[in-house]
């Protein structure tokens, strides 16, 4: 397997930086700034594939670049940001885990990622952080799936998790087949296009967008 040796550091930051996006929408009530920081979260992912589409030398995986700052960061939280305007919910207040006790979740999740990564024999430090940081997205997008309850928050927990594969993905194997990409990339689009209208009518039918009120459907 092929080592990315050109800008090693400048994965790492960008991973970083990928790893602060999620605590701050982990560490935020406000869907605004939540939805903004997965977009900033998703243009740091399309760095991260283009240099590895430069360092590697894979056309494909530009494509995949250009498509994650396309469709991730740009054409889906747009998607978001209209539905938040329509339905005129600006916040989060009540949690089934608050701010403080989440973002130590998030920490104890991260560093137990850290260590059972480090128990597996990969080549590079590189290797080692990045599945690390991809181990510790899918797990913090679990939790913000399990610990929110407005379905805008439980969708950008899926997104997480899909972005933390998709860094383990493109670090450690320089991505799937273009075909692979493409249709992941679609039905990404097609699961939040149809989560965007079942919120529309959750919105309508309940006058809120808490799925804690789905429970009155029991029965």
């Amino acid at each position: 397997m092929e080592e990315i040796v050109f800008g090693s550091g400048i994965m790492q930051l960008l991973i970083a930086l990928i790893l602060v996006s999620t605590f701050m929408i982990l560490g935020s009530t406000r869907l605004y700034s939540c939805v903004r920081a997965f977009g900033m979260q998703s243009f740091l992912l399309a760095c991260v594939a283009g240099i590895v589409a430069f360092s590697t030398g894979k056309t494909d995986i530009y494509i995949v670049a250009f498509l994650t700052l396309a469709i991730k960061a740009a054409l889906i939280p747009y998607i978001f940001i209209y539905i938040i305007r329509e339905i005129k919910v600006k916040r989060e207040i009540d949690l089934y885990v608050n701010i403080s006790p989440s973002l130590i979740i998030g920490g104890i999740l991260v560093v137990i990622s850290y260590y059972l990564i480090r128990s597996i024999n990969l080549i590079t430090e590189l290797s080692s952080f990045a599945l690390s940081a991809s181990m510790s997205l899918v797990s913090i997008g679990l939790f913000i799936m399990i610990s929110r309850k407005k379905a805008i928050m439980q969708m950008l927990g899926i997104l997480i998790m899909e972005n933390g594969l998709f860094l383990g993905a493109i670090s450690l194997t320089y991505g799937m087949p273009l075909l692979v990409e493409l249709g992941i990339f679609f039905d990404v689009l097609i699961g939040v296009l149809i989560m965007g209208i079942l919120i529309f009518r959750i919105n309508r039918t309940f006058e809120t967008i808490d799925t804690d009120m789905l429970k009155t459907l029991i029965g």
